[in-house]
């Protein structure tokens, strides 16, 4: 079979494809065959009148296609293998030539992506010294002290940081709009959960009191509301305050930390944390920008489309998300102040970066042959006992069909620690 390959794109390419005749003649007889076997001439069952009999019955154009449909997967088949040709999707296919004697296809492909490493030993890139910030164990113990808190209700105003139950329904223009009301709604003041200005009129507000909090929404809000002034009568029912538990070894206790049962404990645990959650924040800063240089010294080759698919596939998922939180797309616009262009670029500069990343990373894996040795499966599957308090056995039968995903990510963890092991 006679091949003639041209690239016409980036990771794209076009091959003409002269059938072989003895191919093309199979796949004629295959098509008639099919379409004779419906055909009824009278005096015959359906399908066994001769031949030439049939032949006046089928359409020599639904035949021709026919023919041309079974030749192509064989063709195609063939002509990727003798080729060595790593496919993407399918092709498109167009017929050149078609006769009794010949047929000559064209397949265009769009090919796998391609990467050709440069230099991805020996590089160098600032690693930022981890340095906590003066009062940072103190500001999370008092947050962790905070997630402990009670909210006792009290009969005094409303201040910043209580917590206010009530009713409200908004107005514009004197008539309530759609959304703007609710019962029994417990709202910390000072969260920023509404409009602003709205939390700052609770501040002084008593139970069973009654008020009117005049706002203007933002003109970023959502088309119907952006720039409106609204009206919102509110009842109140409770103030509640927040009081947070004093720091000693009783509320350490309550925080329930394995190993941690006093306050000195508990403030070396923290910085312990807080510390290797630094590390391993400047550790992946620094893994991204030896990344980047790998991914800068590399040839790396992919289909315009490929990356449009990929920036396709987080735009509608971000749609999803966007409806499932009962919003259109276009609101999302709106109060986001982005346009469909911008979202569109950022999907599509994020899907081209991800894509020349894994390119490499894999291409990494591949040429210095990481992949988990049993002993490293093994080290895994006790790991994720220990976390779930489960027997060893018990996760390997857990994990089920997610044992690749597993895998997938202790080979990833291989590759990336050999980079960190290999530069500077």
């Amino acid at each position: 079979m006679a091949n003639e390959i041209k690239k016409i794109a980036p990771s794209k390419i076009e091959i003409t494809v002269d059938v072989e005749k003895e191919e093309w003649k199979k796949a004629q007889t295959k098509a008639f065959d099919k379409l004779a076997a419906n055909v009824t001439v009278k005096g015959f069952r359906k399908g066994q009148a001769p031949k030439h009999m049939l032949a006046a019955h089928v359409d020599p154009n639904r035949l021709f296609n026919e023919a041309v449909d079974m030749a192509i997967p064989g063709a195609y088949s063939k002509t990727l293998t003798e080729n060595s040709i790593r496919p993407y999707t399918a092709p498109t296919v167009n017929v050149l030539k078609a006769s009794n004697e010949e047929l000559q296809l064209q397949f265009i492909i769009t090919l796998f992506p391609t990467v050709k490493l440069g230099q991805y030993k020996d590089l160098h890139a600032d690693k930022e010294e981890v340095k906590l910030e003066e009062n940072a164990v103190e500001n999370e113990i008092n947050r962790m002290l905070s997630s402990n808190a009670v909210l006792e209700v009290v009969d005094e105003p409303a201040k910043m940081g209580d917590t206010v139950v009530f009713d409200f329904k908004g107005f514009i223009n004197n008539e309530p709009f759609a959304g703007g009301e609710a019962e029994n709604y417990a709202l910390e003041l000072g969260s920023h959960q509404f409009v602003p200005g709205f939390e700052e009129g609770l501040v002084g507000v008593k139970p069973d009191e009654k008020k009117i909090v005049k706002v203007t929404f933002p003109t970023t809000y959502v088309k119907d509301l952006a720039g409106k002034e609204a009206a919102f009568h509110c009842h109140i029912h409770e103030v509640k305050v927040k009081k947070v538990p004093e720091l000693n070894d009783e509320s350490v206790a309550d925080l329930a930390i394995d190993g941690v049962k006093t306050v000195d404990e508990l403030k070396k645990s923290v910085e312990e944390r807080l510390t290797k959650s630094a590390e391993n924040a400047a550790q992946g800063k620094y893994f991204e920008a030896i990344l980047a240089e790998i991914v800068k010294n590399a040839e790396i080759e992919i289909a315009p489309e490929i990356i449009d698919d990929e920036a396709k596939h987080s735009e509608d998922e971000l749609k999803n998300r966007i409806t499932q939180n009962g919003l259109t797309f276009e609101q999302y616009l709106e109060v986001t102040g982005q346009t469909v262009d911008t979202i569109k670029t950022q999907f599509k500069d994020q899907a081209e970066k991800g894509l020349k990343e894994f390119l490499v990373l894999n291409q990494i894996g591949l040429d210095e042959k990481l992949v988990p040795t049993d002993e490293d499966i093994e080290n895994e599957f006790k790991n994720i006992a220990e976390q779930y308090k489960m027997d060893v056995e018990a996760v390997k039968k857990a994990l089920g069909a997610q044992k690749d995903q597993m895998l997938n990510n202790l080979r990833n963890r291989k590759i990336q620690d050999f980079i960190l092991a290999n530069n500077n």
